[in-house]
């Protein structure tokens, strides 16, 4: 039960962790004359430090190229669509405020999640649409609005 906790409590941190990220890209962002693409550059390039940085304490081994070329092309879009994510984030988190701006994101993540099941998307088992799946979305979205109108 320890270990459930402690997980529950990491994923915890890490939504709490990904709140941050929006208003600290904004802020890198605002505070280069050079833009967001050169910030969110600088944001993925300290992640890629940070990780090799890992990879050489961990002494983990790198695949085989053989390995690296036979993975579908779709699984090279997780870091496109990280890259938008940041930029977008840097964009609109001084626009909408954080918890809109995460409230949307969290619509989004459901339609996406609910498609993806839906037809057996990036590998995954079907899952057909269901009358809650569509509902918990529905308050979300609710719940969007009510943000909106809090001015």
């Amino acid at each position: 039960m320890a270990l459930s906790l402690l997980l529950v409590f990491a994923v915890a941190l890490g939504g709490v962790l990904v709140a941050a990220q929006g208003p600290i890209y904004a802020r890198m962002a605002a505070g280069l004359s050079t833009g967001s693409l050169v910030a969110a550059f600088l944001a993925f390039a300290t992640a890629a430090l940070v990780l090799g940085a890992g990879l050489l304490i961990g002494q983990a081994r790198l695949p085989e190229m053989k390995q690296v070329f036979a993975l579908p092309w779709w699984v090279w879009l997780g870091g496109l669509f990280g890259a938008y994510q940041v930029m977008i984030s840097m964009q609109a988190v001084p626009a909408l405020g954080v918890t809109l701006f995460l409230m949307l994101v969290i619509l989004g993540n459901m339609a996406g999640a609910v498609t993806f099941d839906h037809f057996g998307w990036f590998g995954l088992p079907r899952r057909p649409v269901s009358l809650q799946a569509v509902a918990g979305i529905g308050l979300i979205l609710a719940g969007v609005f009510v943000t909106i109108s809090r001015g």
